[in-house]
């Protein structure tokens, strides 16, 4: 990067988009969150990388066709990083192999959207999970167990940050606090 300025990994579109203004990222994964995040930063990014390590992305069709309309988005596919150089702020170059080969990308930043696993196995049978495990409640954190509560990244919700956890917990207490 120009300026000395340090590379970062996020893991946040939202939160870290507006550093890489006119910039080159990479976005990998290939399902809803990726898509959507390779969307969002197109348009504060010069160049978008999407590296998936499949043939085809996983995400919803409607994603897919704005991505595939998008000219800024450049999916890379059936590619796996394999290395990042410079440690934790890496200066910016991400080796990725293909199956025919390896390449070396230069970018000022990347940003990992490959999903995560909620850890909610204690929580099987006791109430409501959705089809990828989170607890199924509302803002206010109410479960279909009775007196149980949840809050923060094991709720189904749309952002997973620790800004929006926090405020979860704060539901929580002040609507147990009034039963």
């Amino acid at each position: 990067m120009a300026g000395g300025e340090k590379q970062r990994i996020s893991y946040c579109a939202v939160c870290d988009g507006f550093f890489y203004k006119d910039k080159v990222v990479a976005v990998v994964g290939g399902g809803d969150t990726a898509l959507g995040d390779a969307l969002y930063l197109s348009k504060l990014a010069k160049t978008v990388y999407l590296i998936h390590r499949r043939d085809e992305f996983r995400a919803n069709k409607a994603l897919q066709k704005k991505v595939a309309e998008t000219d800024n988005i450049v999916p890379v596919m059936n590619a796996v990083i394999k290395e990042v150089t410079g440690g934790e702020n890496a200066e910016g170059r991400y080796l990725y192999a293909k199956r025919r080969g390896k390449r070396t990308i230069a970018v000022d930043g990347v940003f990992c959207a490959i999903g995560s696993v909620p850890n909610t196995q204690a929580l099987e049978g006791v109430c409501e999970l959705d089809e990828s495990g989170y607890v199924k409640a509302g803002e206010d954190g109410i479960t279909t167990a009775k007196g149980l509560f949840v809050a923060g990244d094991v709720r189904t919700t749309p952002l997973r940050q620790v800004i929006t956890a926090a405020a979860d917990g704060a539901n929580a207490l002040l609507l147990r606090k009034n039963i």
